[in-house]
């Protein structure tokens, strides 16, 4: 029985201890001020975070494109260009402190109630900038992938082609032992090959390699069977190489793109423009007029319509009722939809928005409470 009295007594005193936490909204005028000590903490909003995957798409001519379909029947890239497809959109929300919802919290200095660390660890205390959410807004990054050095490699190919060691003979006349000789005379020069001589050797070779691919296959050359088929890859890789001279190629490389938006004020309907995009220039974060603009459409659900009605009926009912507990948001839902020049391509999904929503404030019977790190949501509630 002492056992038990001892725990009632202490839990009371728990209790007591958190009661007397008060939290006063810094915005609001005050007569009185408190002598205790305290913190500051503010309440959690959302900006949106976008990450875009662009592939850009570099297609290169060839020096011997002139020439691929009179020697090779094919059609080769007639002109150097790029252009660009978006190939992945990720919407994602971020969490920053809103000042405007900025409350101190009044705590007896004999309390040990743990919750002050509550909200060092989840980074709501203004001056807790080492655990701090908080990310830079109208921030871009650009991340470029490693360049592709095919191009590098194909041009040094086709400048091993540009010149050919020309040998001439020639005779000179030269008296020896009083009788004139015709002495030859070997002189070597380097020539410079014209266009279509060197794609006339490019031709030879690439004959030359699928030859040995089809004595390879057909079993006329004596080798190692179990290498047979990296021989013929290799073969395979260098007429590819030859065949660019003629046909050109095609690279591609990923950019990556983050950017960070501000949410605007609450309605209905909220309507986020994002960037704009043209195939031949890719992403502006500017809106250009002859480029497709995206964005984004916020729709409400309403879901704590309900929720703010019971809150207001309260109120009505009893006027003189204090709020001086911990605020929290609940969030409002909203519908996300990302459109192409006012229509829309795809229905995201549904994502909570803190600074939407309602504040609320915890009742006086609250023992304790945890806080999501993330949100800054009341999760783990306890009650007297």
């Amino acid at each position: 029985m002492n056992k038990n009295y001892l725990l009632i007594i202490l839990l009371f005193v728990y209790c007591v201890g958190f009661s007397q936490y008060k939290v006063i909204n810094v915005k609001e005028p005050l007569e009185k001020y408190p002598k205790e000590a305290g913190f500051f903490y503010s309440l959690p909003k959302n900006f949106i975070t976008l990450h875009i995957t662009v592939k850009k798409i570099n297609k290169y001519k060839g020096p011997f494109s002139d020439y691929a379909e009179n020697m090779l029947g094919v059609n080769g890239i007639q002109e150097n260009q790029n252009f660009y497809t978006i190939s992945n959109i990720d919407v994602v929300l971020g969490y920053q402190a809103d000042v405007s919802e900025t409350y101190y919290v009044n705590y007896p200095k004999k309390t040990k109630d743990p919750l002050y660390y509550q909200f060092i660890k989840n980074g709501l205390l203004l001056n807790n900038t080492a655990n701090s959410t908080q990310q830079e807004l109208s921030c871009l990054q650009i991340d470029f992938g490693t360049p592709n050095t095919k191009e590098q490699s194909m041009f040094d190919m086709y400048a091993n082609y540009g010149m050919y060691e020309k040998i001439d003979t020639i005779y000179e006349s030269q008296l020896i032992d009083s009788i004139y000789v015709q002495v030859p005379i070997i002189r070597r020069t380097m020539a410079v090959k014209t266009t279509e001589e060197k794609a006339n050797e490019t031709l030879e070779e690439i004959k030359n390699i699928r030859e040995a691919q089809r004595l390879l296959l057909t079993g006329e050359h004596e080798v190692d069977y179990s290498k047979l088929e990296y021989m013929i890859a290799c073969l395979k890789e260098q007429e590819e190489s030859y065949l660019s001279l003629f046909t050109g190629f095609t690279l591609s490389e990923d950019i990556r793109y983050t950017y960070y938006y501000p949410l605007p004020e609450k309605s209905d309907t909220v309507h986020l423009p994002l960037f704009s995009f043209t195939i031949n220039n890719g992403i502006d974060k500017t809106l250009q007029n002859e480029a497709d603009i995206y964005s984004l459409q916020l729709i409400n659900t309403h879901t704590t319509d309900p929720i703010q009605t019971f809150k207001e009926n309260v109120g009505k009912q009893h006027p003189k009722q204090s709020e001086t507990g911990f605020r929290y948001r609940i969030p409002e839902i909203y519908t996300f939809n990302l459109l192409r020049n006012n229509i829309t391509v795809n229905t995201i999904g549904e994502l909570p928005i803190n600074q939407y929503g309602i504040i609320n404030t915890l009742p006086q019977n609250v023992i304790s409470f945890e806080i999501d790190p993330h949100t800054g949501n009341v999760l783990n509630t306890k009650f007297k």
